[in-house]
């Protein structure tokens, strides 16, 4: 018997698992100190699954907050304990924040490592990992200098696995909505180096291609309302219609993702948001509310400030000064905006150096990645095919008794607990043996082809059909009772009997059969096979090519 304190502390566990829940709508604090909590309990408990688990939430609500170097020091401690229990998603999670975070706090080579190994676990695992590893590798190349390498990266993972649109499954729902945004996200930063350069028709279909990205994760945040997502997704679109001059329909959204990033407390959304609003005050010309509201969060920020927000927050600063006429204060933000600039070219330069991350070897690596995620899927239909080929009659292409099986391992508890009709019936060719005596055998396997197409042609979707050896078949009628399944049989047989078997096969032995039915209950095979055989043998006894139905 568990002890009451036991009990309770498992109790307290289920409690913080479910407010520590990323796509909970928790504030950031009470859920990461959830997580946390959770982790202690689960792993007091025993339950090292759940502590593993506790463990990747936590990490995903440092990331939230922008707290990446407390976020990169967990990870690395929970690793273990998430591949020790065999949690392949949440492992691959894992490594997806640690590669985010690496990105976010110049941890270039923890960063890429990180999305690499994740490319590694997501070549067997479907499009949704794809997807999911496409964007960490992308994050990477766009934080270390290459956006262009990475807008690249993100339109062929969602041209290859994202083609379903908001009709994708369930489980592909989430990674296309954030390679989606991940992808508004990445223009939207080239739109950043483009607006003091003359090239407007770049600019114009950079900002394009982010417009259709974010409203593309719009649709999809139908299908899954995440609060979160909505955060990012929101102030990512707005930020785009208000750099293409529609104010009005930017202002809301901005506005509202904002506003929603501070009541969850997501502290690095938040940053970012208002420093969008900050340009969108200076675009509908009010410079001085833009100044005021830029110095506050600079000072909000301080030393946690994440690089790029503290860039744009300073530029957007420069733009505002310049408009109030303060140049000396717009050229203060514009010089601390480039240092920070430079110092992140450098970090980049000595990344790349170091890590011999040229565009060469990303796109080998891309490619060693899609190789992989090919061979396995080539190895995935070739095993399926070979499941396939196995439970198929070489001769007809009809099922054999091993699909048989299988299918009825399915029907039959089904129409059990819902207590529906079901029948099953079994044909045998009359006199077949005269027909390989007469004509040899080539002629008789003619005629067992085209009786297994007249077959099929008569079945429906979910009825079974299968060769069940020599000249016998079974055919499974789920949701057909009695009466109406002997309707079906006796013009199964009447079809048999009127086929031109001599045009068709070159016969001159008469072709007819006889069916031997049973219906449900029992819900048991053989229990069904077995009466059935008898009514067939009785089918036989009474003069053949004939329908006798077994006694309930």
């Amino acid at each position: 018997m568990p002890s009451n304190l036991s009990t309770t502390s498992a109790a307290e566990l289920d409690r913080c698992l479910a407010l520590a829940a990323p796509a909970a709508s928790a504030h950031a604090d009470v859920a990461l100190e959830a997580a946390r909590r959770a982790r202690s309990l689960a792993l007091e408990l025993g339950r090292p699954a759940d502590a593993g688990r506790a463990g990747v939430w936590a990490c995903a609500h440092l990331l939230r907050q922008g707290r990446y170097d407390e976020l990169l020091h967990e990870a690395e401690l929970g690793r273990p304990l998430v591949a020790r229990e065999g949690l392949q998603a949440e492992h691959r999670e894992l490594l997806r924040l640690l590669s985010l975070a690496g990105s976010e706090a110049g941890s270039f080579e923890v960063a890429l490592k990180a999305a690499h190994e994740l490319v590694a676990l997501s070549a067997e695992a479907g499009d949704d990992a794809a997807l999911t590893a496409a964007l960490a590798l992308a994050v990477c190349f766009e934080r270390m200098g290459d956006s262009w390498q990475a807008m690249r990266l993100l339109e062929e993972a969602l041209r290859e696995h994202g083609s379903a649109g908001a009709d994708a499954p369930e489980p592909v729902l989430l990674p296309l909505l954030m390679a989606s945004n991940g992808l508004c996200a990445t223009a939207l930063g080239i739109a950043h180096r483009l607006f003091d350069l003359d090239d407007a028709d770049e600019l114009r279909d950079v900002l394009a291609l982010a417009r259709l990205a974010g409203e593309r994760a719009s649709e999809l945040l139908s299908r899954m309302p995440d609060p979160v997502y909505r955060v990012a997704v929101m102030g990512n679109l707005g930020e785009v219609l208000m750099y293409q001059g529609d104010t009005e329909a930017a202002a809301p959204l901005v506005h509202g993702a904002y506003e929603q990033a501070r009541r969850l407390g997501l502290r690095a959304y938040a940053w970012r948001i208002q420093a969008t609003l900050g340009a969108l005050l200076v675009a509908r010309n009010e410079p001085l509310q833009a100044m005021l509201s830029m110095r506050e969060l600079v000072a909000e920020m301080g030393e946690h400030a994440p690089p790029q927000t503290l860039v744009r927050t300073h530029h957007v600063a420069y733009c505002a000064g310049r408009a109030l006429g303060r140049c000396e204060e717009a050229l203060g933000h514009f010089e601390a905006a480039e240092r920070i600039e430079r110092r992140r070219t450098m970090a980049q330069l000595r990344a790349q150096s170091t890590l011999f991350v040229t565009r060469s070897e990303a796109q080998h690596a891309q490619w060693q990645a899609e190789q992989a995620r090919r061979e396995a899927q080539e190895q995935r239909e070739r095993a399926a095919a070979a499941a396939e080929h196995a439970e198929r009659d070489p001769l007809t292409g009809l099922g054999n008794r091993r699909h048989l099986l299988k299918r009825c391992a399915e029907l039959l508890p089904a129409a059990r607990r819902h207590q529906r009709p079901l029948a099953l019936a079994l044909l045998d060719l009359d006199r077949f043996k005269a027909v390989n005596d007469t004509h040899g055998h080539a002629v008789g396997d003619a005629v067992l082809v085209a009786l297994a197409q007249l077959l099929r042609e008569s079945m429906r979707t979910d009825d079974v059909l299968v060769r069940h050896g020599g000249e016998e078949f079974v055919l499974v009628l789920p949701g057909l009772a009695a009466e109406a399944a002997v309707e079906v049989c006796e013009r199964l047989r009447e079809r048999v009997a009127a086929f031109p078997w001599h045009s068709g096969c070159g016969t001159t032995v008469p072709v007819t059969a006889s069916l031997g039915l049973a219906t449900a209950p029992a819900y048991e095979l053989e229990v069904l096979l077995a009466r059935a055989d008898h009514a067939l043998y009785r089918a036989k006894a009474a003069g053949r090519n004939r329908v006798l139905l077994a006694p309930a």
